[in-house]
């Protein structure tokens, strides 16, 4: 194993981002980026051996920035969606940022994805990130002390560990918001990958994508992934959850969840044989498929980012849980600090 730095590029107001490579025995690795304590890449083989990148993202600092779709990155305070009436902690409520069309707040209004992350080298398979969040950031309370400490192994196992500890009780909820494709970068949507989901209820939303409060079974319709099954083949269903996200890109609730570490999805991509099996110890995964993305992006090899070309399978807590009393609450203090490792390990066959 062995950790390399190099400088990845400057952001528009000049500051410096350093960049690492985490490489095992057999070649594989990974690529870190200080902004946004972004995973950009993983190179890992297919079942002949051959090494190519499984993350759609971006090569310069000019396309990071240029970034709105927070590929890679680590996200936080709170990931996901946030209704309007923003959250309420011991009777008082706090305003945050809403920062789509002025309704809801999505991804902390990205504060964490923005910022130049501290890097640190531990040992010869990890870096670590740290950042500080300052009390009244985009409206949520107290100062917060980040760290992300992602490592590689020979397994070809990409581990991610949080720990945030805030100075007064405060809501956090961080993810990394890596788009997969085990088929390479650029190799189209991911449509035709099988996956198997560890979760037997997802939560629906309304509209504007804010869960109801309902955790609905997933049984009898298109979010039953308890059994491998095309992530395409019920796109199509008349189910009015896929007509309001475009697709899938839903909160499912990972069975018998009880704050242990266990696996929650597996994925096969047929043409390669490569497989990623993931593992968390948080009670929801946000699956989403790209809906969103359009060719308006240019991404690696310069490259338009396209339609459905990567899958999220992003850890948490259940979207919009403060506003949810049938929800765990993600709910922090310096006593109980967000502790959480989530794991994507790779293999072929």
């Amino acid at each position: 194993m062995k950790v390399e730095q190099f400088l990845y590029g400057k952001t528009k107001d000049g500051r410096e981002v350093p960049a690492f490579t985490v490489t095992n025995a057999k070649g594989a690795y990974i690529e870190l980026v200080s902004y946004g304590a972004t995973l950009n890449k993983i190179v890992v083989p297919d079942r002949n051996g051959a090494l190519y990148d499984v993350l759609v993202g971006f090569d310069t600092m000019e396309q990071q920035e240029k970034c709105t779709d927070s590929q890679g990155r680590t996200v936080g305070r709170v990931a996901n969606r946030i209704a309007g009436c923003g959250i309420t902690i011991d009777g008082k409520n706090y305003p945050i940022t809403k920062n789509v069309n002025g309704v809801i707040t999505l991804h902390s209004n990205h504060e964490y994805e923005v910022a130049v992350w501290q890097p640190e080298i531990l040992g010869d398979n990890a870096v670590r990130f740290t950042y500080e969040s300052p009390d009244g950031a985009e409206g949520f309370p107290g100062n917060v002390k980040n760290a992300v400490t992602f490592s590689f192994d020979d397994n070809n196992a990409v581990k991610i560990h949080y720990e945030c500890v805030p100075d007064r009780k405060t809501a956090l909820n961080v993810t990394n918001h890596s788009y997969f494709n085990l088929e390479g970068f650029d190799k189209g949507p991911v449509t035709e990958h099988v996956l198997q989901l560890f979760c037997d209820a997802y939560t629906p939303t309304d509209a504007i994508c804010i869960p109801t409060g309902e955790i609905r079974p997933v049984e009898g319709t298109p979010f039953d992934f308890r059994l491998p099954k095309k992530i395409g083949r019920d796109l199509n269903h008349d189910d009015e959850q896929l007509k309001i996200g475009r697709g899938y890109d839903h909160n499912f609730c990972i069975e018998n969840y009880d704050g242990t570490f266990k696996e929650f999805a597996a994925v096969w991509e047929p043409k390669s044989g490569r497989v990623m099996r993931a593992y968390t110890d948080l009670p929801g995964v946000q699956f989403y498929i790209g809906n969103f993305l359009d060719g308006s992006q240019v991404g690696k090899a310069g490259k338009p980012l396209q339609y459905r070309q990567g899958f999220c399978l992003e850890t948490q807590y259940y979207p919009d849980c403060l506003n949810h009393p049938e929800f765990l609450p993600c709910l922090f203090t310096p006593e109980k600090p967000f502790v959480s490792t989530t794991i994507y390990q790779f293999s072929a066959e």
